[in-house]
């Protein structure tokens, strides 16, 4: 391992241990075998986290005092919890590494009140971001790297980036993970897509690593190369084209109609509710959310965390449907 040798101390254990622990973390969330994998990476990782921002505030501050409560009489010392160490170490409530780090911790929390065996790509994308700010700080504060124990290929969550596989208003779905788990990973992943947005779409916040292939004319930069000649193996490029019925299966009445069910009442929506959004948020300048065909008269298609986003933005303010059509009737003069 590259970086300081010899670290001793309260501080030094504290870091070796929270690098343990990342390891771990990372082992255990690419380990597909493993049926509790994600629930069991959000506590490793958060521990990683909790232990390397002590060694930080006891580096920072010159004292081990630091990582500790006020004592109270006759009660025993008390370290910090992990949202109170991360507020000291990060003070800004905006900054997206500690937002970022709070969302997991949410999640780590939640998961001892439910059996999740299937997780949205949107928590796993938090999850990427977590362990490459862990990486970055850790490099940052301690000039510790990591590279002869952790490949780049191992900091890269194994997933399944097909949003057909995780449709949480799935009826097959809800009966496999529970009604009740079902609606809390809704509200979940449409705060993570709120928060995501309200931070300017931070890769710190919230980040994939995706695979492209492309042309270009300098293999050297190329992660794999389709060659052909003597001598070389002979390659074939594939175009696979994306069905829209999968990623993106909402019409606009459809849409509304999932919405009204989901929401059961506490709001009643209509297709002027969701045009006012599409105008109010720049909805169609997103193709995650929104997809159109080229041929004329094809309808506007909407996919599963673009709903999502909308319930959880709702969750969060309940007259977001009312400030949607106000902006979009802003916007229009």
């Amino acid at each position: 391992m590259k970086g300081r040798k010899g670290r001793s101390g309260v501080k030094g254990e504290l870091v070796e241990k929270s690098i343990d622990a990342y390891v771990l973390a990372l082992e255990t969330i690419n380990r597909l075998s493993i049926k509790y994998r994600v629930e069991s990476f959000a506590y490793l990782i958060c521990n990683a986290w909790e232990l390397l921002l002590k060694a930080r505030l006891i580096e920072t501050e010159k004292s081990r005092d630091a990582i500790y409560y006020r004592k109270k009489r006759n009660e025993l010392k008390r370290t910090l919890s992990l949202r109170d160490s991360v507020a000291k170490v990060i003070p800004s409530d905006k900054d997206p590494v500690r937002r970022n780090l709070e969302k997991v911790a949410e999640l780590r929390d939640d998961a001892t009140h439910f059996v999740i065996s299937e997780y949205p790509r949107d928590v796993l994308l938090l999850f990427q971001a977590c362990i490459i700010n862990y990486h970055r700080r850790l490099n940052h504060w301690f000039s510790i790297s990591l590279a002869d124990r952790v490949s780049v290929g191992m900091m890269t969550i194994v997933y399944d980036l097909s949003p057909g596989n995780v449709d949480l208003t799935s009826a097959a779905l809800q009966r496999r993970i529970g009604k009740d788990v079902a609606k809390y990973l809704q509200a979940f992943q449409g705060s993570i897509q709120n928060e995501f947005e309200d931070l300017g779409r931070a890769p710190e916040y919230s980040i994939g690593i995706e695979y492209k292939l492309v042309l270009t004319k300098k293999p050297g930069e190329a992660d794999i190369v389709l060659s052909t000649g003597e001598g070389l193996k002979t390659g074939a490029i594939v175009q696979v084209a994306k069905d829209p019925s999968i990623t993106h299966p909402y019409r606009q009445k459809e849409l509304v109609k999932t919405l009204n069910a989901d929401l059961a009442g506490k709001a009643v929506v209509n297709q002027f509710d969701i045009q006012s959004i599409n105008k109010a948020h720049g909805v169609k300048k997103k193709p995650e959310w929104f997809y159109q065909g080229k041929v004329t008269g094809s309808p506007s298609q909407y996919s599963e965390a673009f709903k999502g986003w909308i319930l959880g933005r709702f969750v969060q303010d309940p007259k977001f449907f009312e400030k949607s059509r106000a902006s979009a009737k802003g916007k229009k003069k």
